[in-house]
């Protein structure tokens, strides 16, 4: 039995994932602000408000720190929760809505990462860091400052992180950066109500959906927990990965 530790399960696409890895026997641990609506034996669900940084992965170090990780043979680290949210031009942003937003898409995950990258290490437990990004991450979008910005740097941390694996001969970790594409969630429908001052692109969102190019949550987390669970299928795999590389894999 493995652990997947998902962060933000309580909905969208992080709740599908806990679902598709509870389907297929594993142990759950949820970290999230909200609590899910579904139960289960092997699911455990820890308040985390991942907006206050280091003081919540200190939080969530302690009790992994309790966890008998020696039980599992294998753990799953998901960075999936984050913000869209502030949007518009720089000088019309509030400065603790933008702080609110790279503690919680940036800094969190990657401390996130360390904390599981060094107690994975000491029990001696192979590890998959699996960071969800965008394809914002690749292209500035008017508006996006802040989301490009966090998920940009979120996939330079996984690409510097690979390197950093592969310099020292590291094959107990992996990580990776996932562009899941445009996933029919909560977030898409708040990005469709944004003002088109703020988000000239809204127009193109709002098509998507109209235009039914929405991809299911469910379909895409079933891949992420197939991607997970046979690495072998993905021995020379790039860091970075998109739906599109997945769907090729027959996954």
């Amino acid at each position: 039995m493995d652990l997947f530790i998902v962060t933000g399960g309580s909905k969208g696409l992080g709740e599908q994932i806990c679902l598709k890895a509870l389907d297929q026997g594993h142990q759950v641990l949820n970290l999230s602000r909200s609590r899910p609506t579904f139960k289960s034996s092997k699911f455990k669900h820890v308040t985390a408000d991942f907006s206050r940084g280091l003081a919540t992965i200190k939080k969530i170090e302690t009790l992994l720190e309790n966890l008998d990780l020696a039980s599992f043979k294998h753990i799953h680290l998901i960075n999936n929760a984050a913000l869209i949210n502030p949007v518009g031009s720089l000088a019309d942003l509030d400065m603790a809505d933008m702080n609110t937003h790279l503690v919680t898409n940036l800094i969190s995950p990657v401390l996130l990462s360390q904390v599981c990258s060094r107690l994975a290490t000491e029990e001696k437990k192979p590890l998959t860091i699996f960071n969800i990004g965008s394809g914002a991450a690749f292209r500035p979008i008017a508006g996006w400052s802040m989301y490009c910005s966090s998920k940009a740097g979120l996939k330079m941390f996984t690409e510097n992180t690979a390197l950093d694996l592969q310099t020292s001969k590291n094959k107990k970790i992996k990580i990776y950066h996932f562009s899941p594409g445009v996933l029919d969630t909560q977030m898409q429908q708040t990005i469709r109500g944004f003002k088109k001052k703020d988000f000239p692109e809204v127009a193109n969102f709002k098509k998507l959906k109209t235009d039914q190019q929405l991809r299911s949550p469910s379909d895409v987390a079933a891949m992420v927990v197939g991607f997970c669970l046979a690495p072998q299928k993905f021995k020379n795999q790039s860091s970075l990965i998109s739906v599109q590389d997945l769907e090729a894999k027959g996954l």
